[in-house]
This record gives structure tokens, C-alpha cells and sequence, in this order.
């Protein structure tokens, strides 16, 4: 019976250790987004199809949860109606990051007000330097981010690309950190 006790003890303190080692491990690598908390606002303008890009107003604010080992992006566009001053939502989105320490990659999960979703793939490129993306029939996606910590500026420029060689842009934004 004690040695069986010796072992339980043996068992879970090596358990703990390796749990606890692994979300360290996750936790690192989320570090690298805590400058993305906060609020950011600005501008975003899409082309959709020919004539001048619609531009919105952008208001972004993200979260770390989970003791900062899930990034949690929620954003919205507005256009103002000159004549009545009102806002209207054109965008709306939502979106989870982490990362899968069984894959050993991030994992970023986007939903859009429309019920549409995506599982896209993430990579860190650099210093404040990102890349999302994902395939829609017949066309890839993706979106380059970049973020001044110092200046607290957000830069995201979206293309799309048939052959995955050649990209267009489609989609820029330019926000700045209020809070």
C-alpha cells in the first residue's frame, strides 16, 4: 500500500509538471500578442467590385482570456448616413486565436454577423508582423498585419489571389490604439 501511494505521488507530481510545462510553453507563445490588447479605431476600405473602395469607420477591440492564452478579436465597421448622421453596422466579426500545442501552430477561428465562418491558418511573419488566411472555392485569401507597438498603429492589408502566385489587394485598414 505505501508504495503504491509513493507512485500515485510520483505519477501526479510528473502529470502536474508536464501540464504546467506545456501551457507555459502556449502561454510564450502567445506572448508575442499582448500588444494587441486594447481598442483600436480608424478606417477600413474594401473593394467590392469596380468604382471607388467603401470605406467605414473601424472599431476593433481585443482581449486576452483564459490568463492570456486565447487572443479574442471582436471588430466592427460603420458608415455614417450623411443626411441623418446614423450609423449603420456593415461589418461585424469575430475571432479566436491560440495555439494548439498538438499541432504546434496557431489556430485562429473567424465568424462573421452573416453566420459565415472560417478556420483559417495564422503565422507569426516577424517582429509585429502577421499572416492569416483561408480558401474560399475557387480563391485564397489573406491578410497581412502589421502592428507599431511604439506608434500603437494597426496595419491590415487583405488580398485574394486565384492561383495563390499572383494576390490583389481588396481590403486595407489603418487603425490607432485609444486604449
Amino acid at each position: 500500500m505505501k508504495n503504491l501511494i509513493i507512485i500515485m505521488i510520483a505519477f501526479f507530481g510528473c502529470y502536474t509538471s508536464t501540464v504546467i510545462a506545456q501551457e507555459m510553453g502556449d502561454k510564450e507563445k502567445m506572448k508575442v500578442f499582448e500588444g494587441w490588447a486594447g481598442r483600436w479605431q480608424g478606417e477600413g476600405a474594401m473593394q467590392m467590385g469596380p468604382g471607388e473602395p467603401k470605406k467605414s469607420k473601424v472599431d476593433e477591440i481585443v482581449q486576452l482570456k483564459l490568463d492570456g492564452m486565447v487572443l479574442l478579436v471582436e471588430g466592427k465597421g460603420f458608415v455614417v448616413n450623411p443626411a441623418t448622421k446614423e450609423e449603420t453596422v456593415v461589418h461585424h466579426a469575430l475571432a479566436v486565436l491560440s495555439y494548439d500545442k498538438n499541432t504546434s501552430q496557431y489556430k485562429f477561428k473567424t465568424y462573421l454577423k452573416d453566420g459565415r465562418s472560417a478556420d483559417a491558418w495564422f503565422t507569426v511573419l516577424g517582429d509585429n508582423k502577421f499572416q492569416w488566411g483561408f480558401d474560399v472555392p475557387g480563391r485564397k485569401i489573406r491578410y497581412n498585419i502589421t502592428i507599431d507597438s511604439a506608434k500603437k498603429t494597426w496595419n491590415e492589408i487583405g488580398e485574394s489571389s486565384v492561383d495563390g502566385t499572383n494576390w490583389g489587394k481588396f481590403f486595407e485598414m489603418n487603425l490607432t490604439k485609444t486604449e
